[in-house]
């Protein structure tokens, strides 16, 4: 049967107090992990037992609102031991950022999977690099999954400026060295338009605010 979902789309978790008390539970296990662990550093030198195997898992470093977009920034990872690794935990950073929040979450918590929202798939999809202009084309901040709006501006006698693109998803951003690239998920169908833009015009990328993603 598949999972029940939200008005919006995004899978519904169960009853929030079984929620609530998974994670307070998740919570407790992180911090004894942490005690055992500064404990065996204390101790630690001799002895023949290796230390337990330690998988890595995802937590939230801020608080995220239900329905905020998750931006690698929120994002952090901390190794705990094996035997106490949640299943459906989330282990890749990746695989989270760009997804919507199914709930709120608190900072410091581990991420679980039902609590992701990934966006409907959509096949013809493409994930396109531009380059954008260097001095003002690129938003200073973390901007991986974050939802924006792609200006081109034409130069010399009656240049404009116009929009190429709205609410576009961001899959990546940097610049340096006197560059800035963008790598922005579009349908296939658009990304004549977009390869067309960059090569005629000055492109910039204009964010969105949270409350407008």
């Amino acid at each position: 049967m598949p999972a029940a979902r939200d008005r919006d789309g995004l899978p519904a978790l169960c009853a929030g107090g079984r929620a609530l008390r998974r994670r307070r539970w998740i919570s407790l296990l992180l911090v004894a992990a942490g005690v055992v662990a500064a404990l065996a550093g204390v101790g630690g030198g001799g002895g023949g037992h290796g230390e337990p195997a330690a998988v890595q898992i995802v937590v939230t470093r801020n608080q995220i609102a239900a329905g905020a977009v998750v931006r690698a920034g929120d994002l952090a990872t901390v190794a705990v031991p094996q035997s106490i690794a949640v299943r459906d935990a989330v282990i890749d950073p990746a695989s989270a950022v760009g997804a919507r929040a199914a709930v709120a979450l608190p900072a410091g918590a581990p991420l679980m999977v039902a609590e992701i929202a990934q966006p409907a798939g959509r096949p013809g999809d493409r994930d396109v690099a531009v380059r954008l202009d260097a001095a003002a084309g690129i938003p200073a901040g973390a901007l991986s999954g974050a939802r924006a709006d792609l200006y081109a501006t034409t130069a010399g006698h009656g240049g404009r400026t116009r929009a190429v693109l709205r609410d576009v998803l961001v899959v990546s951003a940097s610049a340096g060295d006197g560059d800035a690239v963008a790598t922005l998920r579009v349908p296939e169908r658009l990304v004549p338009v977009l390869v067309a833009a960059e090569g005629r015009s000055s492109l910039r990328l204009v964010v969105r605010a949270p409350e407008q993603m």
